[in-house]
């Protein structure tokens, strides 16, 4: 059975999200949330190498960059309240994120963002993540472990949806797929 590219897009979005949320269901420390955002990264990102390469490393670069903004606060490095010492420290961050983007590894901006949002996710969210000792730990209870993880499984569910829609697409629509699949809107003609 060959379906349209929509359809077959759709199918394995489902198939692989539902196995997705069932495996994480049983992979403690993992973070099913940041696998869908790896994942929706790598299809905003334009759902090909070049994405999965971009996607992957900024966002994994972004966590980092969330991280040192978490011990930067957590260390109480700067001696000032930590909603001030936050802002301060994010605000450097974001400086950095978009002025190294010139280079290639680091010039997906909204990716770098969705990893450092993601870890600032796990941070607030999960107990105890924003001490000194679970940032420093060298198990899944650290953000730089956990959260890197679950983005990069995402990236990877993004070139498996893509695979498995291609598969079931009728060959004379595979030329299609990558317009019908496509999880972005796109752009209207001037």
């Amino acid at each position: 059975m060959k379906l349209t590219p929509l359809v077959a897009g759709a199918l394995s979005a489902a198939v692989i999200a539902g196995i997705t949320v069932w495996t994480f269901a049983h992979l403690p420390g993992l973070w099913v949330w940041a696998a869908f955002i790896g994942w929706a990264s790598y299809d905003h990102s334009g759902a090909n190498r070049k994405a999965l390469f971009t996607s992957s490393a900024c966002s994994v670069f972004g966590v980092v960059m969330a991280w040192l903004v978490a011990l930067v606060v957590a260390g109480s490095v700067i001696p000032i309240a930590s909603s001030i010492s936050s802002a301060v420290a994010a605000a450097i961050a974001s400086f950095i994120i978009v002025c190294v983007s010139r280079y290639l590894p680091f010039s997906n901006v909204p990716a770098t963002f969705y990893g450092f949002a993601s870890a600032f996710a796990f941070l607030l969210l999960s107990p105890r993540a924003l001490s000194m000792e679970a940032m420093t730990a060298t198990d899944l209870r650290n953000v730089l472990i956990c959260v890197p993880v679950s983005l990069l499984i995402g990236s990877v569910l993004g070139v498996v949806h893509q695979t498995f829609a291609s598969l079931l697409t009728a060959p004379e629509q595979r030329s299609l797929a990558p317009l019908a699949t496509r999880l972005t809107p796109l752009k209207k003609d001037s």
